[in-house]
């Protein structure tokens, strides 16, 4: 077990088997079965997340992000590995573990919908071992916190499904857990309410430094929130890095010189170091399109000698930007083959 992180999966996995039957006589009724399907929801699945850090998991539906979660949280006992979260294993030690985390699954119905907010958090801290004013106090900062002070004594049902989710996270957060899991934090919301949510768990890392696990199909908010992230396709995870150097590391060198006219290729498909060029209409504007070498020597002299060529051909250099990857393509470009195919990014 490494010490560094707060909540570590090592070589996590997990099958499911489904039974299929048919009635085998009319009069008996008797059941035979004649299918038995064997579905590997997650496969020697590692990562570890820190203190203070926002960690994402991302992948297609059914990749078994949930499960994942799930295993973390103690909901599911994996077939192999091992769970740990501040040290403790969480199969050996759950009660333990547990007391650790706050997980807010996907959808809203992990609050009481006939209680008001308060009550709820009320119920599940009382739940959690907190109670007396230290209860009623954190019941107070928390609403006030993710912003339900005006709703607190309104019915769970009649808020939105933004205020629930909310009110969601505020219960994960009423035993203050080092570790919160949240699954889908933010699926069918509005923009205001997404961004609320976000805002809040940014501040959540900040300011209390607590471990955050996100999983999301929402790549913009995993770009923007995730200090790392690991992907995850068929029960596999094919990546998993720091947010920028997972982007990175799928960035082609591509280089945009925008020109006062479109260009000739010729002369710059010979320079050294050079792996392709093209005249191209950039937001309405002449450019020259240049994939460069990877290798930084090279990539660096293959810009100066296209700037000198440039010049000595008459053209006016207007700007030069790199294209960068985003998330998205990343995401997209990982997941559309399977991991043994494509390989998996350590």
């Amino acid at each position: 077990m490494n010490e560094d992180y707060r909540v570590q999966v090592e070589g996590v996995g997990k099958v499911f088997y489904t039974h299929h039957f048919f009635q085998r006589h009319e009069k008996t009724r008797e059941r035979h079965m004649y299918r038995k399907r064997k579905v590997e929801a997650a496969s020697d699945v590692n990562f570890g997340i820190r203190g203070g850090e926002i960690f994402g998991l991302l992948g297609p539906n059914g990749a078994g992000k949930t499960t994942t979660v799930k295993m973390i949280s103690g909901l599911i006992r994996p077939n192999a590995g091992r769970v740990y979260v501040d040290g403790l294993n969480v199969e050996k030690k759950r009660l333990q573990a547990l007391r650790k985390i706050g997980v807010v699954l996907e959808g809203t119905r992990t609050t009481i919908w006939p209680l008001t907010p308060l009550e709820n958090l009320a119920y599940f801290g009382t739940l959690k071992d907190v109670r007396g004013k230290v209860l009623r106090k954190r019941s107070l900062e928390l609403l006030d916190f993710i912003g339900l002070t005006d709703q607190m004594n309104v019915q769970v049902r009649k808020l939105s499904r933004g205020q629930k989710q909310k009110l969601a996270i505020c219960i994960a957060l009423i035993a203050e857990p080092p570790v919160v899991l949240l699954d889908e934090p933010t699926t069918g919301l509005d923009v205001q309410s997404s961004r609320s949510i976000k805002d809040k768990i940014i501040e959540l890392t900040r300011e209390r430094g607590m471990s955050v696990l996100v999983t999301t199909h929402d790549m913009h908010v995993a770009q923007e929130l995730c200090h790392r992230i690991g992907i995850i396709n068929e029960g596999r995870l094919v990546a998993c890095k720091p947010t920028d150097e997972l982007i990175e590391v799928f960035s082609d060198f591509t280089f945009v010189f925008h020109l006062d006219r479109m260009p000739l290729t010729a002369p710059f498909e010979a320079l050294p170091g050079v792996d392709s060029a093209e005249a191209s209409l950039e937001d309405d504007e002449p450019a020259l399109v240049l994939t460069v070498s990877p290798d930084a020597d090279e990539r660096s002299e293959a810009i100066y000698r296209t700037v000198e060529e440039l010049r000595a051909s008459g053209y006016q250099v207007r700007s030069i930007t790199q294209r960068k990857q985003n998330l998205e393509n990343v995401f997209l470009r990982l997941t559309a083959k399977k991991p043994k195919e494509e390989g998996a990014v350590p």
